[in-house]
């Protein structure tokens, strides 16, 4: 099949193009699907401008092409389609501004001054700005093994040595070890291709790779799960924000924890303050959750649900979903939360607070407009839902709780976890469960566990969900004192 680049380069009679031969059956293999298209191209290194004429002819007149280089006499190559900037690619600078000019890039040929400093930079300043179906091609990656370019056979820190790095980038995923994370080029890219002298790595937003099993004798056919079960599993994934892609056996997820892993990545644990979702507690904590309000459904223990500090409001959208679901129409749930982020810390009367910062993030405030209208999304915005909506040293000590057979606290500091405690612990039913969020993770809250537990002789057995949560089953009942005996106690 004929090559039309290798066809233009021959036939040339414009600006001068320089090029090894066999790079042309590389760029057409790579670059074809975008022929035609509407295309954004980045060439660094213009030359003479005549590569530049043969990406123009090539894609078409729906194609916008940049040149990159550092001599300014090269702007004087531009012409229709073609807009060239002046700058060196080794200026992180220089390369972060660009970022701010031209759209997302389709495709970026590095031919430019072939140096390792140049080819890494490059690479690390644009490729986050390649488009989610975009190419990345580095060319002339011989010089890797040129002293005057800086590199050298197997050479740490030239072009070709950073490439095999990505290799294991690519295959992190399938890392037993969950403490090595994934990176961003980890979750974008779908390929590396070696060539003699240039390498391509095409980009693809990631889904979740699976070994399947199909056919009669699939084991996932013989799993029986209830439709109960598979509703509520798929309400926590609606909750953190992820689905199944469609072709999956939502079956391979429910009993798989390790393909699950792979679908929820950080949202299995809740170890970040994710983009999407209305929760950042993570799968684990959800299934807690479950746990424990289908424990107190079956054991009919008598009491509201609440939670005390509800960001987006996940976890308390999924108490209500769950009493709908098991029909359980005597129980209301109250969201507790300034709606406006967390305190500053008194650390003149809670020390444990001193120098936290929790207060000055302001993601972690969510109004209660925001919550109400995630509440509405799922169908669950009436009058079973109470909002609790100010400090909770305001409004703790006189909510019209009465009784409570789930205790949910999510307030991480010393002052917001004891305030939970002191005035709505009380109000557990026994039998009741008592969840504490950020328990394993803030020191500060923990303290406040300890102290209140300590001072009231609670002895049940803790239980650790993950790394941040844990929770107990209330056995007992505690007396009750006022709270100035109560702080005097923790001093």
């Amino acid at each position: 099949m004929a090559n039309p680049l290798e066809d233009y380069f021959f036939q040339n009679r414009k600006n001068i193009i320089y090029k090894w031969t066999h790079y042309f059956e590389i760029y057409h293999r790579h670059f074809l699907k975008f022929v035609g298209k509407d295309c954004v191209i980045v060439e660094i290194g213009v030359s003479e401008g005549g590569s530049l004429q043969m990406w123009k002819h090539y894609f078409g007149e729906k194609a916008r092409i940049f040149g990159i280089d550092i001599l300014p006499e090269c702007k004087q190559l531009e012409e229709d389609q073609i807009e060239i900037f002046i700058g060196s690619q080794s200026d992180r600078e220089f390369l972060k501004e660009l970022k701010t000019k031209i759209p997302k890039i389709d495709i970026l040929i590095d031919d430019g001054g072939h140096t390792m400093e140049q080819q890494i930079t490059t690479f690390e300043e644009l490729f986050d700005h390649i488009s989610n179906h975009g190419i990345y091609l580095c060319e002339d990656t011989h010089t890797s093994y040129w002293e005057g370019y800086g590199g050298g056979y197997q050479k740490p820190g030239t072009f070709i040595e950073y490439a095999k790095q990505l290799i294991d980038q690519l295959h992190i995923r399938h890392l037993l070890d969950d403490k090595i994370p994934e990176t961003n080029f980890t979750k974008t890219a779908n390929s590396i291709h070696f060539y003699d002298s240039v390498v391509v790595i095409e980009k693809i937003l990631q889904k979740p790779s699976m070994a399947l099993q199909t056919g009669e004798g699939s084991h996932y056919n013989e799993y029986k799960v209830s439709p109960t079960d598979l509703e509520i599993f798929n309400l926590k994934l609606k909750i953190l924000g992820s689905e199944i892609a469609q072709g999956y056996n939502p079956l391979m997820f429910y009993y798989e924890t390790s393909f699950l892993k792979i679908l929820l990545k950080e949202k299995y644990e809740g170890t970040s303050w994710p983009e999407t979702g209305e929760t950042m507690i993570g799968y684990k904590r959800l299934t807690n959750l479950e746990f424990c309000v289908r424990e107190t459904i079956k054991n009919n223990i008598p009491g509201d649900l609440i939670e005390t500090g509800v960001w987006r409001g996940g976890a308390c959208i999924f108490m209500p979903a769950l009493l709908k679901i098991f029909e359980v129409k005597n129980k209301m749930v109250w969201l507790a939360d300034s709606f406006e982020g967390l305190p500053k810390p008194s650390p003149e009367f809670f020390p444990d607070d001193e120098g936290d910062k929790h207060h000055t993030f302001s993601r972690l405030a969510v109004s209660i407009e925001e919550v109400k209208d995630n509440f509405k999304k799922f169908g669950l915005l009436d009058e079973n839902v109470k909002y609790l909506k100010g400090w909770f040293k305001n409004t703790l000590p006189s909510a019209p709780i009465q009784k409570l057979s789930l205790l949910r606290l999510d307030g991480d500091l010393y002052e917001s976890t004891i305030y939970a405690l002191f005035y709505l612990y009380p109000k557990l039913s026994v039998g009741g469960f008592c969840i504490v969020d950020y328990w394993g993770a803030l020191p500060a809250c923990k303290k406040a566990v300890e102290d209140y537990r300590h001072i009231f002789n609670i002895h049940e057995q803790i239980r650790v969900i993950d790394w941040a949560g844990m929770y107990w089953k209330k056995e007992k009942n505690i007396p009750n004192i006022s709270w100035n005996d109560f702080i005097d106690l923790t001093h």
